[in-house]
């Protein structure tokens, strides 16, 4: 039997949904679907996000229904499950969604035909370390970014690679990117975008008040440090963390934060012929989103 886990955003596109049609059709069809609750009152804080315990064992996919974000949500969450992930496109991007809203029913009928392929996607694993003591540790699918806090002026950070010193980087922070987050906050910061299959990291200063700051390219397998410095203004609590877009950890100056790739991967059910710059001409360009 088929077994279909489903995801449903709150948002207002969500009122369109009728998953008491879609779960007929799963049932309809021979399989079993079991909607996973949302805790919204958790959705900014990053654990949680979803209860995953109604997941039946040997799901054959979970289907995410909503942008984006929520789908980042999702992928964190099932990882440690190693379930398939099928993004239905709530939002306004969608870059990692698979399908569109009208295309639900030929998307069911792909996962019953066994007609899809399996795409996985690496993650990063950071540990915030203050006076020497890991204090907060998490994995994020897109990207860990260590930027300057509330006040409006620049932050100084250096970054290490394997222990290396790249340099220190005066500016509004850095960004350390999987090539799945290459086409999010970095892409917007002016970096690279990154081949979803590579295995590397990207490191990029955001605003560095510098003419000779660029971004680097390492392999995925390098651990990064990056650490905030004094300067001559520096004060408690003037840097922040933050994991995939949210669940921020507010650093001062000492403190570090330790950037390794994940053990988890996030697997992605695709059942269209998926070619990364097509999706990229047509999410960004033709839409003329985010660029």
């Amino acid at each position: 039997m088929i077994k279909i886990g489903i995801i449903v955003n709150h948002s207002t596109r969500a009122v369109e949904l009728d998953i008491c049609k879609i779960c007929g059709y799963i049932e309809k069809k021979g399989g079993s679907c079991h909607k996973l609750k949302v805790r919204e009152e958790s959705a900014e804080l990053m654990e949680n996000f979803t209860d995953i315990s109604e997941l039946p064992e040997n799901a054959d996919c979970v289907m995410v229904f909503g942008g984006d974000g929520t789908i980042i949500q999702a992928a964190r969450e099932l990882a440690s499950k190693g379930v398939p992930i099928l993004g239905v496109n709530l939002g306004t991007v969608g870059f990692l969604a698979e399908v569109e809203l009208e295309e639900v029913q030929q998307a069911i009928n792909a996962v019953f035909e066994k007609k899809y392929n399996i795409e996985k996607r690496f993650m990063l694993s950071g540990k915030v370390i203050k006076e020497g003591k890991t204090v907060y540790e998490a994995n994020a699918l897109n990207d860990i970014v260590v930027a300057r806090g509330n006040l409006v002026r620049a932050i100084r950070t250096a970054v290490y690679i394997n222990g290396n010193p790249m340099k220190s980087v005066y500016g509004d922070g850095i960004i350390v990117t999987t090539p799945t987050g290459s086409t999010g906050y970095n892409l917007s910061a002016g970096g690279a975008i990154i081949m979803p299959d590579a295995e590397v990291l990207g490191i990029l200063p955001i605003c560095p008040h510098s003419l000779d700051s660029r971004g680097v390219i390492t392999s995925a397998s390098s651990k990064v440090d990056i650490a905030v410095e004094w300067n001559k203004r520096s004060e408690p609590e003037e840097a922040i963390v933050i994991f995939d877009g949210n669940k921020g950890i507010r650093l001062m100056p000492g403190d570090r934060v330790e950037i390794v790739k994940a053990e988890l991967i996030v697997p992605f059910l695709r059942i269209n012929d998926f070619k990364f710059f097509d999706s990229v001409r047509k999410k960004f360009i033709l839409n003329n989103v985010g660029l």
